[in-house]
């Protein structure tokens, strides 16, 4: 039926292109029919079904199912210009790993396992030795040398805190595994940035942040 339709008239009548968007051709044949109802025409009933607005318009309904039933079979209007072809694009598989070298393995001789406990008891008591001769140190002076040596221990390492940029994070705790947004993952540990400046960060004790605290202070 399509075959014996004149789509080029229809076309015409709607004043579009067999190229336009199926939007614009349904718009364009709204227009046209309104103009041809019988609302629009001042004659009486019987008159208009013998006019030729009502011949016009029948032609025009025929003429657009027919439309409408070609772009459903073809996804696309008659006369258009028809869709590029799909190409699939195949998968290029990884390359495959190259097998590791296997070092072989020296013969064991026999004797080496003696001279293992041999070297291990000699150490033993070089150590016993000076532990004996060693002079004891004074326990309070070694403890109050601790307490001295612990803060700027402390201070030197580098710590998590509130306010850190992203460089700062990424020079401690090094690359995040995923980063969503403004939130990095290390694993099941996360910290959160907030226009660039650290603002929370929760350390599981699965995958420790460089911290010593497993929240911020302000959530606790």
């Amino acid at each position: 039926m399509a075959n014996e339709i004149d789509f080029l008239d229809l076309y015409r009548q709607l004043r579009v292109s067999p190229d336009c968007s199926l939007d614009e051709f349904k718009r364009a044949y709204r227009r046209c029919v309104s103009s041809l109802h019988p609302d629009r025409i001042p004659t009486g009933r019987e008159s208009y079904r013998n006019s030729r607005s009502a011949q016009r318009l029948q032609q025009l309904n025929v003429q657009y199912e027919a439309a409408m039933e070609f772009q459903r079979l073809h996804g696309r209007l008659p006369g258009a210009s028809p869709l590029p072809p799909v190409v699939p694009q195949r998968a290029v598989p990884p390359p495959r790993p190259s097998p590791r070298p296997v070092t072989p393995r020296a013969p064991r001789r026999e004797h080496v396992k003696w001279l293992i406990p041999i070297a291990l008891i000699s150490i033993g008591i070089l150590f016993w030795g000076a532990s004996a001769v060693a002079p004891q140190p004074d326990a309070s002076g070694e403890a109050a040398r601790e307490n001295e040596a612990s803060p700027a221990e402390a201070s030197a390492t580098p710590n998590l805190t509130l306010g850190m940029s992203p460089e700062n994070v990424r020079a401690i705790e090094g690359n995040p595994v995923a980063i969503r947004d403004e939130l990095w993952e290390y694993g099941p540990s996360w910290v959160r940035f907030d226009h660039g400046s650290v603002v929370d960060w929760y350390s599981s004790p699965l995958h420790s942040l460089k911290t010593a605290r497993t929240v911020p202070p302000t959530h606790r």
